[in-house]
């Protein structure tokens, strides 16, 4: 495992190097009478070919900036499920054929989660872990995303989404993630947590034939 992050890491920043060009954002340090550039962020141009959210450079959410991460879309320290007594249930979970009740018509497949409380208090504080497998190529990415400004009230049932995270109760998704770039089957495990409540996870496999938006 060691090896396979080592040899992902140094791939990694070959292709930021090559793709860096003039684009990229830079520091300039000063050795005497050499100039020294130093690449500080990851340039958009090999962000989608990375597979990384060009509007986060913290893209699977672990606390460790992406150039400085060698596996930008893997949390390498997993969220530790909270404890405590239930307080919420995942109810469903929706991967694609997803129906936006507003518009009234087919939305993008996006992860879609609905949420039912099962208590008398209001639940702040959650945080989302999802992991989403490709079996055919032997990949897997997962996601830390907390849930700002979301709380989920007594005794509701609410619907949460990740997708380009403009609506209320809409959070960003990375949009280069192999959610919506392979057409494999692909396998996902979601774990919620709320601080004082145990966490809660359900699961569900994506029918091969990728992310598919509404005609």
């Amino acid at each position: 495992m060691k090896q396979t992050k080592i040899i992902g890491l140094v791939l990694f920043l070959s292709v930021i190097v090559i793709l860096s060009g003039c684009t990229a954002p830079q520091k300039t340090q000063y050795n005497g009478s050499n100039q020294v550039k130093t690449l500080t962020e990851i340039p958009d141009n090999a962000k989608k070919l990375l597979g990384l959210d060009p509007m986060s450079n913290d893209t699977d959410g672990d606390g460790v900036d992406d150039l400085n991460d060698s596996t930008p879309t893997f949390a390498d320290v997993p969220l530790q499920a909270s404890t405590g007594p239930v307080g919420f249930r995942i109810q469903s979970i929706l991967v694609e054929n997803n129906y936006d009740e507003a518009a009234k018509q087919a939305a993008p497949d996006h992860l879609e989660l609905v949420l039912q409380s099962t208590t008398g208090k209001d639940i702040g504080n959650l945080t989302v872990y999802y992991i989403i497998t490709d079996a055919k190529i032997n990949k897997t990415e997962s996601y830390i995303k907390p849930l700002k400004g979301f709380v989920l009230k007594a005794n509701e049932i609410r619907t949460i989404h990740f997708d380009a995270g403009q609506k209320p109760d809409h959070f960003r998704a990375n949009p280069n993630s192999i959610y919506y770039t392979t057409k494999d089957e692909l396998n996902f495990t979601v774990t919620i947590n709320a601080d004082g409540y145990e966490a809660q996870t359900i699961q569900v496999k994506k029918d091969a034939g990728g992310a598919e938006s509404p005609d």
